[in-house]
């Protein structure tokens, strides 16, 4: 007897998290499925498979933000399926559905700029550079928060208390600021506004920055390494 090929732990991962979502969205209990050899070889497996490998070549996808993202669109429709979220319409209402978060009131983001903030703190002390450093850290000839941006580990509002970064991107050419950062120059004043008016992620931030960048710099200084200046 053939033996059935077994699911990755990505693919029980997603497999949890689209359960999770799924149930939670229609107000229904779940409990998390330990045993997935009722599923090897089957329909849904070749789902889970389809989507661990678009999340593998794709790591700035956020699973919370794809598998909510239908509900939120499409109100009047109760369920989405594995079968939806491996075909492209899904990456059409994700792509959809995180624009549609980024125009939203910035003071709403917090969750997500806590978590920008302690990423790019972690990323400054992996590379051993300041945190005031940050938006200048190049990967190869890009700026490497741009790269961050596209890939979805920063939320914008958290390097605005980073400066020139408008002037900086403008630096790049048109095709190179279309890839990387879309519609966001187009959108940089709108965005900066919104910012500057916002009554609680900016003095949020403002106070956040010399915290972080103490913390960076007790953690560089303390190692044996040396530092990039």
């Amino acid at each position: 007897m053939e033996n059935k090929r077994k699911l990755t732990d990505l693919e029980k991962h997603i497999y949890n998290k689209h359960l999770a979502i799924s149930r939670s969205k229609r107000n229904k209990p779940f409990k998390l499925k330990r045993d997935f050899s009722d599923i090897e070889d089957t329909e849904k497996h070749k789902y889970l498979s389809r989507i661990s490998v678009l999340v593998n070549k794709h790591s700035e996808i956020n699973l919370d933000v794809f598998f909510e993202a239908p509900y939120e669109l499409y109100k009047d429709v109760s369920y989405f399926g594995l079968d939806y979220f491996s075909s492209m319409r899904a990456i059409k209402s994700y792509t959809l559905y995180k624009k549609q978060l980024l125009l939203l009131d910035p003071d709403s983001q917090l969750d997500s700029i806590k978590e920008s903030l302690k990423f790019i703190s972690h990323f400054c002390i992996d590379n051993k550079i300041y945190f005031h450093q940050y938006h200048l850290h190049k990967t190869a000839d890009l700026f490497t928060w741009m790269k961050h941006y596209k890939e979805n580990k920063i939320n914008i509002y958290s390097i605005m208390e980073f400066p020139n970064i408008f002037s900086t991107a403008k630096q790049l050419t048109e095709e190179v600021q279309k890839f990387f950062l879309s519609s966001f120059l187009d959108q940089f004043h709108n965005f900066y506004s919104k910012y500057n008016n916002s009554t609680i992620i900016k003095p949020y931030i403002q106070k956040a920055f010399p915290i972080l960048s103490n913390f960076v710099q007790n953690q560089l200084t303390s190692s044996t390494k040396p530092l990039s200046y």
